[in-house]
């Protein structure tokens, strides 16, 4: 895809797909969800939720991809089909990435910031989908855990914000914690944007005129059990969790 700066008119498409994300994530919020709870007669309504932000994001994309704004390589990725209990732990590298996780998971949870929870656009669809505010510190761990416990995907962005350009930032430790209380291991996935956009720091129009690319990848996972983690300290445990986590992200993110 062209790596030039885009023009005006391109611009103009970018901004339009914007604004169609957010109409996207109010009508999903105000109209879709309540309708299903009217019409629905039994499960849960959060996990209904998930289902339309699943298909409503997967047609956000294919859209996306018509307007030359960005473009998901593959909308099936190896290692996110079936059902869960799973650990989805990835790099963040543009402002969609969590658009594109959701278009590949039929059922997700995910833990969230507080900003996204008050951000105008997004909270009516945190709320709606029962997405964990990382804002209630451990009572937030305790309740992923119960949400791994009961067979869910679970979705954490361990630096917690944008990673920075070319790299990763510091990492929090919610989602080790989670895989060690409930035993269940870390699924890293890898998340390439090329040419890089959206990333922290870059204006939301200053996306490359050919549009950007989008690229997953799961990786091996990697399991709260062994020497370095049994029988020692759950925060030292935690710790040493959280190491081997970066040091495969950084490991992947170097060798395409």
């Amino acid at each position: 895809m062209g790596a030039g700066r885009a023009s005006f008119s391109h611009r103009i498409r970018t901004a339009f797909g914007f604004a169609v994300f957010g109409l996207w994530a109010v009508w999903t919020a105000t109209v879709v969800v309540p309708v299903q709870r009217l019409v629905a007669r039994r499960g849960p309504h959060d996990l209904r939720a998930q289902a339309s932000i699943h298909r409503a994001a997967r047609r956000y994309l294919r859209f996306a991809g018509w307007l030359g704004f960005v473009r998901l390589a593959d909308p099936v990725v190896a290692g996110l089909e079936g059902p869960g209990p799973r650990l989805v732990v990835a790099n963040h590298p543009s402002l969609l990435d969590a658009v594109v996780l959701f278009a590949l998971l039929p059922q997700a949870d995910c833990l969230v910031s507080a900003a996204w929870a008050r951000n105008p656009f997004l909270w009516g669809v945190t709320r709606a989908a029962g997405y964990v505010s990382n804002a209630a510190g451990p009572a937030a761990v305790a309740e992923c855990v119960a949400r791994l416990e009961a067979g869910r995907t679970l979705v954490i962005f361990p630096e917690g914000t944008r990673s920075p350009a070319g790299g990763l930032g510091p990492f929090q430790r919610g989602a080790a914690h989670a895989s060690l209380r409930s035993r269940v291991p870390l699924t890293p996935v890898v998340i390439r944007c090329e040419p890089p956009a959206l990333a922290k720091g870059q204006s939301w129009y200053d996306v490359p005129e050919g549009g950007f690319q989008v690229t997953v990848r799961v990786l091996e996972p990697i399991p709260p059990e062994g020497a370095q983690y049994d029988g020692v300290a759950v925060p030292v445990a935690a710790r040493r969790l959280t190491a081997e986590l970066r040091e495969t992200l950084e490991k992947a993110l170097a060798n395409p």
